[in-house]
């Protein structure tokens, strides 16, 4: 069976990483510190609410991330501390450097392939987006970190 579900981004998108954006920013880009400073991040308030709005109209919330999977520990504590419920974690594989775009489009086969139906989304990298309305999603695009 097969249930509609709103996808959401993490970083730049659900996690306010504004505050740490300048650790990706340039050719000395450091994700490690970027990620490990993310756990003292706010989330953003609004897509806090779009998810309580999904949640109230009985879609999933399903949430995917850039991170890798050596992050979930710091991720799950993230979501626990903020009280953001979800039915999904989807991150990238450890030592997946590929394009987000590539991660991403494997990702929502993933998502699709354990019954979710993503009917609407959230995210702050365009090309992401674009991927997503590609595949007929509709989406909200964030202003973000990217």
């Amino acid at each position: 069976m097969t249930r509609d579900a709103a996808l959401f981004d993490l970083d730049g998108t659900l996690c306010d990483t504004s505050s740490i954006a300048h650790l990706v920013a340039g050719p000395g880009a450091d994700y490690r510190a970027f990620h490990a400073a993310s756990a003292d991040c706010p989330p953003a308030a609004d897509v806090v609410a779009a998810v309580a709005d999904a949640r109230r109209r009985g879609l999933a919330v399903v949430l995917w991330t850039g991170r890798e999977f050596v992050w979930r520990d710091l991720t799950l504590d993230w979501l626990a501390g903020h009280e953001i419920a979800f039915d999904g974690l989807y991150m990238r594989l450890a030592a997946d450097y590929r394009p987000a775009t590539k991660v991403k489009a494997e990702l929502l086969r993933d998502i699709a392939g354990d019954g979710f139906s993503v009917t609407e989304a959230w995210e702050d990298d365009r090309p992401v987006a674009e991927l997503l309305r590609d595949a007929g999603v509709e989406v909200t695009l964030v202003p973000g970190t990217s």
